[in-house]
């Protein structure tokens, strides 16, 4: 047992603390390793943006549709009102979840890049 061994009790004691302080520090390689895995964990959540964006904004962009096929024949003002109200809230927040998590991602880097 070498004089550190002697000191701390152990060899692993300082095993311990050599891997700890090693992975307080990430290299780039490690970073990329990181940023795949995160990728790979995202992908459930890139199925639900589409899921949301496909099961809102069609329907969403029939009616829309429908109501300016309608607007040749009759008044439609009703419509237009329930379709630029609360229903198109929900249609623009999907859709900003849908563009704006990979938009916002973006930014978000390359912020951090010009502070460096």
């Amino acid at each position: 047992m070498n004089i550190l061994g002697k000191l701390f009790g152990s060899e692993k004691v300082i095993e311990a603390g050599v891997s700890g302080i090693d992975k307080m520090f990430y290299t780039k390689e490690e970073k990329s390793d990181n940023f795949a895995n995160m990728l790979r964990l995202y992908e459930p959540f890139k199925l639900a943006q589409r899921f949301l964006a496909l099961i809102f904004s069609i329907p969403y962009a029939i009616a829309v549709f429908v109501t300016f096929i309608a607007s040749f024949f009759m008044s439609v003002d009703p419509q237009m009102e329930i379709l630029k109200g609360t229903i198109g809230y929900i249609v623009l927040t999907v859709v900003g979840f849908y563009f704006g998590g990979g938009a916002i991602n973006g930014f978000v880097e390359t912020a951090m890049e010009g502070k460096k």
